[in-house]
């Protein structure tokens, strides 16, 4: 054999096989990220959606914060973005002190959450279509109230429960409860 091939056989590059077989390895890590993009993508989206219902809520909560504990236990408004235009949202009722009025509520690891497989309460829900939201989702909101009186029957404070659930979405989310407790 001549200087030349022996030169050449000890400097050859990969086989076939070995060609084949690092292929096969960066297609299944390729195959494997590729996976992990619409679980990704699932994920933001129903990040994008609590997020939405929490600022929602938050705002309805405010809202109903704001109503003075002396005074009709209900609230308007003509915007038709806090309660729905024509409807009066009530805030509980004196003369059922210390019972929950309102959309049904049920305690979920230690807190109480609102029911939302129930039928919705009169005066204690409605829905709401952001004219914004691009997907055009339904917030469904609903609250309960458990209204405490002092010995004059006045009113002395007011807990809301109140539960926001995007509907119509592409992926299943779950309801944002919001507790507080409003005391003169």
């Amino acid at each position: 054999m001549s200087a030349r091939n022996k030169k050449i056989s000890e400097a050859s590059g990969f086989t076939l096989i070995e060609m084949m077989l690092a292929t096969v390895i960066v297609l299944v890590g390729l195959v494997a990220v590729a996976q992990l993009v619409p679980t990704s993508l699932l994920m933001n989206s129903n990040t994008r959606n609590d997020a939405t219902a929490l600022v929602l809520a938050q705002r309805e909560l405010e809202a109903m914060r704001e109503v003075p504990l002396s005074g009709t236990p209900s609230f308007t408004d003509s915007q038709g973005l806090l309660c729905p235009v024509g409807q009066t949202c009530l805030l509980g009722d004196p003369t059922q002190p210390n019972q929950v009025v309102g959309s049904p509520v049920a305690v979920f690891q230690g807190a109480p959450v609102i029911d939302f497989s129930a039928t919705p309460v009169t005066g204690y829900s409605f829905t709401y279509t952001d004219p914004n939201d691009p997907l055009g989702a339904q917030n469904d909101f609903r609250w309960a109230v458990i209204t405490n009186v002092n010995a004059g029957q006045v009113i002395a404070s007011r807990r809301i429960i109140l539960g926001v659930f995007r509907r119509g979405m592409r992926t299943p989310t779950y309801p944002v409860t919001l507790d507080v407790m409003v005391e003169k």
